[in-house]
């Protein structure tokens, strides 16, 4: 038995004015009430009730103790009251990290309407395409991920994309335009430096390729700049190239070969009690 529950029937027997209503008022045995007072007692190595037949008398030592012990439980009630509260209430500060070209087209648009149904939230992001630490950089969501992440944390679906390869048309005017996937190991490959493996690329059929890539970098608008540069293929998110494509800068290749969907996810840290705020950011761009 912990000493908090020895300290709540003292000062039950104090307030209830003895051991049989203390007992009926937590609700247990006359003798268990007898022991909680018996182990405090012994606890703090001093006598703080006077018992007799029919009354109970605090010593001098047990009147300062109720006073401190009834001064403390009404503090750790306060406390529990402001948890509670709290747990209800979508509070505090977000952290949230992403990658800037997700956040731009799935992030953002939505965000003013989840602030304005949380208006004592504040929302942090970073723009950047890593895997941070979560629990050392005090993280509350990283966003826009398709890749499998570290163990342990959990994930939810957010959205659906696709990988496109492309490049521009000056680089398929100078290197010639790849006929099927084999075609490939001849080309210039730019690739991201947090994929892992970052010179594969997938396809619909399950088959994949080995690249031998000229350049790393681990962000997908550099990587983007540099298709546009004409330096090499790229394999990127529909969402980070689909206006180029559209304005003829970068031209998709082998389109019927590619994988035709790829899950983006949220992660969190597995928490049993998830704060309101990150709860509500979860449900509200799962759904």
């Amino acid at each position: 038995m912990n000493k908090l529950t020895h300290i709540e029937t003292f000062i039950a027997v104090i307030n209830e004015g003895g051991f049989t209503a203390a007992a009926k008022k937590l609700n247990c045995s006359t003798a268990a009430i007898s022991r909680h007072i018996k182990q405090l007692e012994r606890n703090l190595n001093t006598t703080l009730l006077q018992r007799t037949t029919r009354h109970i008398q605090l010593t001098e030592l047990g009147k300062l103790y109720f006073q401190k012990a009834q001064e403390a439980l009404n503090y750790l009630q306060v406390a529990e009251k402001a948890i509670n509260l709290s747990m209800e209430r979508v509070t505090g500060t977000l952290i949230v990290t992403s990658n800037r070209y997700f956040a731009f087209n799935y992030l953002l648009p939505k965000l003013s309407n989840f602030l304005s149904n949380y208006p004592e939230l504040d929302v942090k992001i970073e723009l950047a395409e890593r895997f941070p630490d979560m629990l050392n950089e005090q993280i509350d969501i990283i966003f826009g991920i398709s890749m499998d992440g570290p163990p342990g944390l959990v994930r939810k679906r957010i959205a659906d994309t696709r990988y496109i390869l492309c490049a521009s048309p000056q680089y398929l005017m100078n290197f010639g335009t790849p006929k099927g996937p084999t075609e490939l190991t001849k080309h210039q490959f730019i690739t991201h430096s947090m994929r892992n493996p970052n010179d594969l690329i997938n396809f619909n059929d399950g088959s994949s390729i080995q690249i031998k890539p000229i350049l790393w970098l681990n962000d997908s608008g550099a990587m983007k700049q540099c298709a546009l540069l004409g330096m090499g293929i790229v394999n990127l998110h529909d969402y980070v190239v689909a206006d180029a494509i559209a304005d003829g800068r970068l031209v998709e290749i082998l389109p019927e070969y590619q994988r035709q969907v790829q899950p983006v996810f949220l992660y969190y840290q597995p928490d049993r009690y998830l704060q309101p705020k990150v709860r509500q950011f979860i449900d509200f761009y799962t759904c």
